[in-house]
């Protein structure tokens, strides 16, 4: 597993309240309990060590020093990297930034790792772009058995976020279905155009043009019919191109039958 990156811990410890003395979360005032049975919410202790992690580290009246304090933190880090990577594909790991990699810790740390919650999908399809907006869902929290948004998540998320985003690696672009692939056209194969036939004298050459005329329009609409389906000046040119070449064969038609009865005369 990747390692966990002190700036993880240092984040946490900005995020959550330090107390060293252990305590009801949902009565923080409460320093005194019979036993975690006896608790209304979670018995807690440090930087949000809880007796549902290990329920002998938070007993009735226990108090600790920072330094154990720190030592419960790394503990509950690497419960949280446990289920990280459970949820998240080893090499998706290894390519985040330290930020983003402390940022994610932070999260599962707070929240845990439902393995149905879409930001895996996203951070497993290397959508690190979509995971800011995924993380900002979080921000809701049952209180008295209703759902309720809470200043103090929403907090933290903005929090966890903006560390996130401090460097992103690049998301890779989502690929389109198969069903929408096969809707778009494919575009013509060109028509390779056919060389000119090369004469010795001007007679042939003309004679050439006059009786493939036809062929010869028709050749070059064909080379540049796949640009001129894409433009309708383009278009226009292909037809006028085709008269013009029409035209100079008949003119050429024209001149050699005159010529010939010139010298018959």
């Amino acid at each position: 597993m990747r390692p966990i990156p002190d700036r993880a811990a240092s984040f946490i410890a900005r995020h959550e309240s330090l107390r060293l003395v252990a305590y009801d979360d949902l009565n923080p005032n409460r320093r005194s309990f019979a036993s975690v049975a006896d608790v209304k919410g979670k018995a807690t202790i440090g930087w949000g060590h809880t007796a549902t992690v290990s329920p002998q580290d938070v007993v009735d009246r226990r108090r600790i020093t920072q330094a154990e304090a720190r030592a419960l933190l790394l503990q509950d880090l690497n419960e949280a990297r446990r289920k990280l990577y459970q949820v998240v594909k080893s090499p998706v790991i290894d390519s985040l930034t330290e930020n983003q990699y402390a940022a994610i810790l932070s999260f599962v740390f707070n929240l845990g790792a439902n393995p149905g919650w879409t930001i895996w999908k996203r951070l497993n399809a290397r959508q690190y772009d979509q995971v800011p907006a995924q993380m900002a869902r979080f921000v809701n929290a049952r209180v008295n058995g209703k759902l309720k948004k809470l200043d103090g998540l929403v907090e933290r998320r903005n929090a966890e976020i903006a560390l996130w985003s401090t460097a992103e690696p690049g998301s890779l672009a989502e690929s389109p279905p198969s069903s929408v692939t096969r809707a778009i056209p494919t575009p013509p194969t060109p028509v390779e155009a056919k060389p000119l036939v090369q004469s010795n004298t001007a007679i042939t050459a003309a004679t050439q043009v006059v009786t493939g005329v036809s062929a010869g329009a028709v050749a070059i609409q064909q080379t540049v019919a796949p640009q001129a389906m894409q433009a309708e000046v383009l278009q226009k040119l292909v037809s006028i191109l085709a008269i013009v070449i029409t035209v100079c064969g008949v003119l050429l038609l024209v001149f050699q039958w005159m010529k010939r009865r010139e010298a018959k005369r």
